[in-house]
C-alpha cells in the first residue's frame, strides 16, 4: 500500500461527531482527510459558516459558501439541534458507536454540553471528547469574547509581524495580522495532534479521554523567537518587513524585480554567495565589481560596507530579471531564494500539479469543479484523492446517519415534528 493510501485511510472506521461553531471545522476537515467518518451536527438552520463568504453565486446562498465548502470537505451533515431536549436520545445512540466528539464555541455553552458528553462517556468509556474554546474551560479569561484577529493580537503573534522601523529608527510602526483564520488553523492542528494521541492511548489502555483545548494557548506557542529571546536574553524582538523579528534591524531580504514583483533573497554573506552572485550578474549581463581587488579590499577593511555594497549588487541583479527568472536561476545555484507569489498562483504550479496537492471538487451550482488543497503528502507515484465528496448540503445525510444508528422512519419523522431536526 502506498504512503498516500495509508495517509488517506489512517483513521478509516473512526467515527467523529462534530458540533458547535465554525472554529472547530478545520480540525474536522483534517481528520476527514485522514479517512475519518466526520458527522457534522449543525442544526436546522445550518452552521454559521454557511453564511460566511465568499460565495460561488451572487445570491449568497448558504449552500454556496466557499468558506463552508473548504472547511467541510468530505464530511456528512445531520440537521440535529444538539441543544434540543429531543436530541438527547439521538446523541446517546450516535455516541455509542462514535470514537470522538469535537465541540467548539464559547466556554459557557461548551461546558454545558460537556456535562452531557461526560455522561455519554460512562456508557462508552472509549469515547474521546475534545472541547475547542477561546481560552479553555477554566481560568479568569474563560468567558471573554474573541475573534481570529484578537487571538492573534493577544497571543503575541501580531506583535512580531509588521514593518521596518521608521527613518529615525523608532519602532512605532503598527503590527499587522497574518493571513485570515490563522488562529483557528493553529488550534485545529493542535486538536488533531491531541485527538490522534488520545486515539493511540486508547489503543493501549482501552480508555477514552477529555481534551480541553484553548485557542489562546495554542496561538501563544507560535510567536517564533520572541519568547526564548526574552526569557534567555531579556530582549524584546522587533518586527521587520518580510523578515523574522529580531532584537535589532537586519538587512532587507525583499527585492524588487524587473516585472514589478518581489523576491525573497536570503543571504548568509559568505564567500561562496559572492562568487555565485558574481556568476549570475555575468550571466545576466549586469556590470559589477564583486570579483575586483577593490571589493576584496573593502571586505577586509570594512565588512559592513562590503555587505552594503554586495546587497546593492544583488538589488541590481534582481532588478534585471523577472521574479520567476530570479527564483529559478537562484535555486539552480543553490541559493535560498523564492519569488513572492499570490496564493492563487500556486494552483497552476507544475510542482503542485505533479504532487496532486489540489483536488477538483464538483460544484453543481456552477456546473464545474473547483480546486481545493487536500494533501501535503504523497509517495510520489500514487495520486489517490483525499476526499470522495465535497462539503455536504445541509441535512444531506440526516436519514442515512440516523437510520444507521437504529432510528426508524417513524422515529425520524417524530424528531422532525418535535423540532429536533
Amino acid at each position: 500500500m502506498s504512503t498516500q493510501a495509508l495517509l488517506s485511510s489512517a483513521l478509516a472506521d473512526t467515527v467523529i461527531l462534530e458540533c458547535g461553531d465554525e472554529h472547530g471545522e478545520f480540525a474536522g476537515v483534517l481528520l476527514a482527510g485522514l479517512g475519518a467518518d466526520v458527522i457534522k451536527l449543525e442544526g436546522k438552520s445550518g452552521s454559521n459558516s454557511r453564511r460566511l463568504g465568499p460565495f460561488t453565486t451572487p445570491d449568497r446562498n448558504p449552500e454556496h459558501s466557499l468558506r463552508f465548502s473548504r472547511y467541510n470537505l468530505g464530511k456528512k451533515s445531520v440537521s440535529l439541534e444538539v441543544d434540543h431536549p429531543a436530541a438527547r436520545d439521538v446523541l446517546e445512540r450516535l455516541a455509542a458507536h462514535a470514537d470522538v466528539i469535537i465541540d467548539s464555541g464559547e466556554a459557557l455553552a461548551v461546558a454545558r454540553r460537556l456535562k452531557f458528553f461526560r455522561e455519554l462517556q460512562k456508557a462508552n468509556p472509549r469515547l474521546i471528547v475534545c472541547t475547542f474554546t477561546p481560552f479553555g474551560l477554566d481560568g479568569p479569561y474563560r468567558d471573554l469574547k474573541m475573534t481570529d484577529l484578537t487571538h492573534l493580537a493577544l497571543g503575541g503573534v501580531m506583535a512580531s509581524c509588521g514593518y521596518d522601523p521608521l527613518a529615525d529608527g523608532a519602532y512605532d510602526t503598527p503590527p499587522i495580522a497574518p493571513e485570515m483564520w490563522q488562529a483557528y488553523h493553529i488550534a485545529g492542528e493542535y486538536a488533531v495532534i491531541s485527538i490522534t494521541a488520545a486515539l493511540n492511548y486508547r489503543e493501549l489502555t482501552g480508555e477514552g479521554d477529555c481534551i480541553d483545548l484553548s485557542i489562546h494557548e495554542a496561538v501563544s506557542t507560535c510567536t517564533e523567537v520572541a519568547i526564548p529571546t526574552y526569557i534567555y536574553g531579556g530582549a524584546v524582538v522587533r518586527r521587520q518587513t518580510g523578515r523574522h523579528a529580531a532584537e535589532s534591524r537586519t538587512r532587507p531580504w525583499l527585492r524588487r524585480t524587473r516585472d514589478g514583483r518581489y523576491v525573497k533573497a536570503f543571504l548568509f554573506w559568505s564567500g561562496r554567495e559572492v562568487r555565485v552572485i558574481a556568476e549570475m550578474l555575468n550571466e545576466a549581463g549586469v556590470e559589477h565589481d564583486l570579483d575586483s581587488d577593490g571589493y576584496r579590499e573593502l571586505q577586509r577593511r570594512s565588512p559592513s560596507e562590503a555587505q552594503a555594497h554586495f546587497s546593492a549588487m544583488v538589488d541590481k541583479l534582481v532588478a534585471s530579471l523577472t521574479a520567476e527568472e530570479v527564483f529559478h536561476r537562484a535555486q539552480a545555484k543553490g541559493l535560498l531564494w523564492a519569488s513572492v507569489r499570490y496564493p492563487e498562483e500556486n494552483i497552476d504550479d507544475p510542482h503542485f500539479q505533479a504532487r496532486g496537492t489540489f483536488q477538483p471538487i464538483a460544484h453543481p451550482e456552477l456546473g464545474r469543479a473547483l480546486n481545493y488543497p487536500v494533501s501535503v503528502a504523497t509517495d510520489g507515484n500514487n495520486r489517490a484523492t483525499a476526499f470522495t465528496h465535497g462539503a455536504p448540503r445541509l441535512g444531506e445525510h440526516t436519514r442515512q446517519v440516523l437510520s444507521g444508528a437504529g432510528f426508524s422512519a417513524a422515529e425520524i419523522a417524530t424528531l422532525a415534528e418535535r423540532g429536533a431536526l
